[in-house]
This record gives structure tokens, sequence and C-alpha cells, in this order.
């Protein structure tokens, strides 16, 4: 499996992604090649075997807009990925 994280270091929300992401990778054993790029973007994008998860909002909802992919969608992602669903 092939994993990229583009991501910004200047959100702690991103960087929290992002370290969620790699313990998320070791814990369950994931056998993937694992690349990041760091870069000044408001949410993340994770890319799963080629296919690009991101946000696609031109306008956020809100004031405080949630990022998109967060923890949670990066999981559901990775498991349906690693059982092939």
């Amino acid at each position: 499996m092939d994993i990229g994280l583009v991501y910004s270091r200047e959100d702690p929300r991103q960087i929290e992604a992002r370290d969620f992401l790699l313990r998320f990778i070791k814990e369950r054993g994931i056998l993937a090649r694992y690349k990041e790029l760091e870069k000044p973007v408001k949410s993340p994008t994770l890319i799963v075997n080629g296919h690009t998860i991101k946000e696609l909002r031109s306008k956020p909802r809100h004031d405080k807009p949630a990022m998109f992919p967060d923890k949670m969608d990066m999981v559901k992602i990775l498991d349906q990925v690693s059982w092939g669903v």
C-alpha cells in the first residue's frame, strides 16, 4: 500500500493528524510506503494508492471549520483499503 500525506506544520491539528496517522500505521502493522510533504495548506491531503482524499469546499462552513480528512476519516479510509472493502 502507498500512503502519502500533504500537511502544514503551521497547523497543530494537522501535526496531530500526521502523528496519529503514523501511529495508526505502526500499531495496525500496515505494510505501506509512507511519504509526506509539508507545505502551507488549509487541510491535509491523504493519498492512498493514488486516490486523493482532500477538502473540496471552496468556502468554509463557518469560522472554525472542521478539518477534512480528520483522524476518523483517515481510519475509515485505511481500514477499507486494508480490508479490500
